[in-house]
């Protein structure tokens, strides 16, 4: 067992040689600046803060901030950098279908699989073969897609109860925030949405780039499937 006086010994042993390595090595802190962030050197002048102290705090809680805010930069920069390969791996896959059916699947099971997305629905403008969901011009429902149809681009959060059950179905309930994407390539060809079961995985104020750039990715790749 240790005693009181045992620990004080090995206090003052691990001081000494704290000490006589700063002696021998007078540049450390030159080598080694971020450790005087955390450095609390005390002036003595009473029970008032001296300027210099409290010049030395505000600027210590500064640097925190400035780190706190640059480790966040850091892990947007390093998730904006794993979408952007999944989005460029996804646009390799689309090149090499040969069919819209083909695009159609690439693009569910790559949202489902390497982006793990909860719903997935591709509904096409026009009419067709009749195994993919089509929206034909006349239809009553497109009156609930306004917004989107007279100004073609991303939304993202939480759609009405019309508009999830016309896309989800029976999945409507469980679906906490939305993307819908417009597919485009000169004129708007469908539309993408992607459904999340978390309430915050998609809001109105998050950014949408990636968004447009799949949108258009899709589009390009059905176009040439798809009847003018």
């Amino acid at each position: 067992m240790t005693t009181p006086q045992q620990l004080q010994a090995n206090e003052d042993d691990v001081e000494s040689g704290v000490a006589a390595f700063l002696q021998r090595n007078p540049d450390f802190f030159l080598r080694r600046p971020e450790l005087l962030h955390e450095l609390r050197i005390p002036h003595d002048s009473g029970a008032a803060i001296s300027l210099l102290e409290y010049q030395a705090r505000v600027l210590r809680e500064r640097t925190k901030l400035l780190q706190t805010r640059l480790d966040e930069l850091l892990a947007v920069a390093r998730d904006n950098d794993r979408l952007a390969d999944r989005l460029h791996r996804l646009t390799l896959e689309l090149m090499d279908a040969d069919s819209l059916e083909a695009v159609i699947d690439c693009l569910i099971s790559s949202l489902r699989n390497n982006f793990q997305m909860d719903a997935v629905v591709v509904r096409l403008f026009g009419e067709g073969d009749p195994q993919f969901d089509w929206i034909r011009p006349n239809d009553a429902n497109l009156g609930v897609f306004t917004n989107l149809l007279r100004d073609p681009r991303p939304i993202c959060g939480r759609l009405t109860r019309d508009q999830l059950e016309f896309l989800f179905g029976d999945t409507a309930t469980a679906i906490g925030s939305t993307a819908l994407v417009p597919l485009e390539d000169g004129r708007t060809l469908g539309m993408l949405a992607i459904g999340s079961f978390q309430t915050d995985r998609f809001h109105p104020g998050q950014g949408t780039v990636f968004l447009r750039q799949l949108g258009a990715t899709v589009g390009r790749a059905m176009r040439r499937y798809l009847r003018a």
